[in-house]
């Protein structure tokens, strides 16, 4: 069951009330396979077509090296809780997709959904967009990111 998600776009996430950041370093392999170093801990991930996570386990650094080395795409990024709303995170890129700060939202029901009135400081919605989730978001190269980036922000 895909989860139900809005996702946002912002140009900061400066005096904004949030929690400390949590580092992800996530590279992948092909469409089903991705690794991550979150904090100190090493992972493998297999996700399904809807970029669902079906599996995910603890692996050793060695094996998380050697699958990173295999990979097409590095996506590194922190993850911050917004503290007036536990339903809201917002991921800030790092490396090559450095200016992106999505904002994710995430519901209980679909009826919570449909009454979602998004945050002042919350930009255009990019559910639908390629920068909507870091699969689609690793298969774009810096001219493709920055025109997409471009798209949303100038708004």
């Amino acid at each position: 069951m895909r989860r139900l998600t809005k996702r946002y776009i912002i140009n900061s996430i400066n005096d904004l009330p949030l929690s400390n950041p949590i580092r992800y370093e996530r590279y992948y392999i092909n469409d089903e396979l991705r690794v991550q170093k979150r904090d100190n801990k090493y992972q493998k991930e297999i996700l399904d077509s809807n970029n669902n996570v079906v599996e995910k386990k603890e692996i050793s650094e060695t094996e998380f090296l050697e699958l990173k080395a295999n990979s097409y795409s590095e996506i590194i990024r922190d993850s911050y809780l917004f503290l007036k709303d536990n339903r809201v995170s917002i991921k800030k890129y790092l490396g090559k997709f450095t200016g992106l700060y999505r904002v994710e939202v995430t519901f209980s029901s679909l009826e919570e959904e449909r009454n979602y009135v998004k945050e002042n400081w919350m930009g255009e919605e990019i559910t639908s967009s390629s920068l909507a989730f870091d699969k689609d978001l690793s298969k774009l190269n810096e001219v493709e990111f920055a025109k997409e980036l471009k798209k949303y922000l100038e708004n």
